[in-house]
């Protein structure tokens, strides 16, 4: 008998051929834009390589952008933790008002605290 994955991980589907197995998975994202504007999203789905974050308005964003991720203590099974991160958006979605984004992350930093 074969062992079943918990329902968190999308490893099936037509896109068979990515890097690295998605979890779908809701956490607190913020899209750090020029000027000190900051957007809150949230993502559906993450990865090792890049995360799918919805935000509920359509917002104009540069093709390159750093963002925060934030990991919750049920996720960690510690403490709160954060990653500061640098992508490439590579696919947008819109729907009713709400704005969906792929973001291939280029690089991040894991941090204990931010300000």
């Amino acid at each position: 008998m074969g062992q079943t994955q918990p329902s968190y991980c999308n490893t099936e589907g037509p896109r068979k051929q990515r890097l690295a197995s998605r979890y779908a998975m809701p956490v607190a994202v913020e899209l750090l834009l020029e000027a000190g504007v900051r957007i809150r999203a949230v993502t559906r789905d993450i990865s090792a390589s890049g995360i799918f974050v919805v935000v509920d308005k359509n917002v104009e964003v540069d093709p390159y952008l750093r963002f925060l991720i934030t990991f919750p203590e049920q996720i960690t099974t510690s403490c709160k933790l954060f990653a500061l991160c640098d992508g490439v958006v590579v696919r947008r979605e819109t729907s009713k008002g709400s704005q969906g984004l792929a973001i291939q992350i280029q690089k991040y930093q894991f941090l204990n605290s931010v300000s």
